[in-house]
């Protein structure tokens, strides 16, 4: 994760008033909560972490030190509630502490059974059940309304051998959060005092961070450097893609090898880059091969955790932002190197501004077969994703990514458990666009580049091994035939486009709603749309997937839709570029238009 830049004299985080009703939540949390509200009840942004115990455990004494974590810091107590008015914004609830340590062994339906026979090796057996179904427990959906947000369970494998699952929801964590909370777990489990409670809460910084104004030369920063930027990244799939994106995702793992990692590390050394900045070019270098495109936008973690009082307090400290990669083919990769140092640099010095702050003033096309802005992300540390220790044990941490995929291509890269220089690289990938073998062919290829990048670095960017063949040419699967919907009345046609006039009327605060206006070309937001799909399940009784709201963004195709029109498709075919851009840019002025006069859109 990047460390954000830390500007000179932040001003002061406020303790809020604890009496005075729900905090809110972050721009971050916000962002997240749509994103949950579009795919609910899917492992997207579950965070796992298993540990591996060897020794004698103490079981009573580790689940007092979870309950100890838990009671110190809030947002492991945190839920989510949706507002009852417009624009039914979320607010943050924190209840009482109360952790539970579930116990699990071999007898609980783990199946192990079917792994211990043959000339397979009953320990290894044992630990594949107990990752097996770590794995199950890293893929159950979280109720963000209900809770508890954080999930701690303990498989028991034999009476030195035990794997403890860590699962926490994102909207109440992030990296550093889970070093946070093993360290405290240790020094519980060890019997040492306990710490008072941190001075500041994430509601503190939720409620500081939500009342900042836009930093408009921030945004006028983002608007001139992304500007032309294409916003899609077109790449081949094993598949044709969804008209909507499906949240189902697969994970590949694969180990960089010490003898390909030290050459590129002492690269980095030599071109007085960091490791993250030499990794994320190389990953970029290979989405630009990839797709054939010299411009890449990469999404990127970047850490608020900016003041020492923040440093050991769980929470959503993170927000990705989009890093612009120019992978012009005569370029060398060690010139590109340096230049994705200096644009990183200065997307750490414009961080205020949120990705869904980015996606309004941008006014990319809202499709909702791809991810807003950027469809490819990626993380690098040098360390492993947590360092646990309990006293008396051998604690080894195994990272398990939920079966999930956030956008097209996800690259995760840690420093190896196991020490020797190695690295394990996770590649999350959408299900509905790519197969495993093909995943496996992505991560041996980024592996094949970082060697020859690492051995050549002046050498033109185009004289890199050729990525052919490693997604294979699409295939169409044979449609399958719907079943034949009866056509909806006229009438209840006109109905229900005179409600949803109504219902954009009051969200947008505006008069001039035309049936075929776009609902994000005349000011709509994401969240906008969120509340729009609350009052049409309000108002009109009619049940439908706030996804559908994107597929179908204009009041004449969704009232067809909702009436149960058999041949409603999506909103149009796709305009020629120079509509397209024309379409932009008409959007643009709208918005600036709107702003003009006072409203921000947030």
């Amino acid at each position: 994760m990047i460390e954000r830049i830390t500007a000179a004299g932040p001003d002061h985080i406020p303790a809020l008033d604890r009496t005075a009703g729900p905090p809110p939540v972050s721009s971050a949390q916000r962002a997240l909560y749509l994103a949950e509200l579009l795919h609910p009840g899917t492992p997207m942004y579950n965070i796992t972490v298993a540990v591996r115990l060897e020794g004698s455990l103490d079981v009573p004494r580790l689940r007092n030190a979870v309950a100890r974590v838990v009671a110190r810091h809030d947002a492991l107590r945190t839920t989510f509630v949706r507002g009852t008015t417009p624009p039914f914004e979320p607010v943050q609830r924190i209840g009482d502490p109360d952790a539970e340590l579930p116990v699990a062994g071999l007898g609980a339906g783990s199946g192990a059974g079917s792994d211990a026979g043959g000339a397979v090796d009953a320990v290894d057996a044992v630990d594949a059940v107990a990752l097996r179904l770590a794995q199950r427990w890293a893929d159950e959906p979280f109720d963000l309304e209900r809770g508890p947000l954080l999930r701690t369970r303990l498989f028991v494998a034999g009476p030195q051998h035990h794997l403890l699952v860590v699962t926490m929801h994102q909207l109440i964590s992030d990296g550093p959060s889970l070093q946070v909370f093993f360290d405290e777990l240790a020094e519980g489990y060890a019997g040492a005092p306990e710490r008072a409670a941190p001075a500041l809460r994430f509601a503190d910084y939720a409620a500081w961070q939500r009342a900042r104004p836009v930093d408009a030369d921030q945004l006028g920063w983002w608007r001139t450097r992304l500007a032309g930027v294409p916003t899609v990244l077109r790449l081949p799939t094993d598949r044709p893609r969804p008209a909507v994106a499906g949240p189902h995702g697969g994970n590949h793992r694969h180990t960089l090898r010490a003898a390909v990692m030290r050459p590129a590390l002492r690269l980095a050394q030599h071109l007085r880059v960091t490791p993250f900045v030499l990794m994320l070019t190389a990953y970029a270098t290979f989405l630009s091969q990839l797709a054939g495109t010299r411009d890449v936008l990469v999404g990127v973690p970047v850490s608020a955790r900016d003041r020492p009082e923040l440093e050991s307090v769980i929470g959503f400290f993170v927000t990705t932002l989009p890093v612009l990669v120019e992978a012009h083919h005569d370029r060398s990769f060690a010139d590109l190197c340096r230049s994705v140092q200096s644009e990183l640099l200065d997307v750490l010095t414009c961080r205020d501004v949120t990705m869904e702050q980015l996606a309004q003033e941008l006014a990319p096309e809202r499709d909702p077969g791809h991810a807003p802005l950027v469809q490819a992300f990626f993380s690098f540390e040098q360390e492993p994703i947590v360092s646990p220790r309990l006293a008396g044990l051998r604690a080894t941490a195994i990272d398990v990514p939920p079966s999930g995929a956030k956008v097209d291509l996800d690259m995760m890269i840690f420093g190896s458990a196991e020490g020797a220089d190695d690295f394990d690289l996770t590649l999350t990938y959408r299900a509905d666009l790519f197969e495993a073998a093909t995943a496996s062919r992505m991560a041996a290829h980024f592996e094949r580049l970082l060697v020859a990048a690492a051995a050549q670095p002046s050498a033109p960017i185009r004289s890199l091994p050729s990525p052919a063949e490693v997604v294979p040419r699409p295939r169409n699967p044979a449609a399958t035939a719907a079943a034949p919907r009866p056509a909806p009345t006229t009438s209840a046609r006109v109905g229900m486009e005179q409600n949803l006039v109504e219902i954009w009327r009051e969200v947008l605060g505006r008069d001039d709603i035309g049936l075929d206006d776009n609902f994000f070309d005349i000011g709509g937001t994401s969240f906008a749309l969120a509340a729009v799909h609350t009052l049409i399940g309000a108002r009109t009784g009619t049940e439908t997937s706030l996804v559908s709201l994107l597929e179908f963004p204009t009041i004449a195709a969704l009232a067809r839709h909702l009436a149960g029109d058999p041949g409603t498709g999506l909103a149009g075919a796709e305009p020629p570029d120079r509509a397209r851009a024309a379409r932009l840019r008409d959007r643009r002025n709208r918005l600036q238009h709107l702003r003009s006069g006072g409203r921000t859109g947030e």
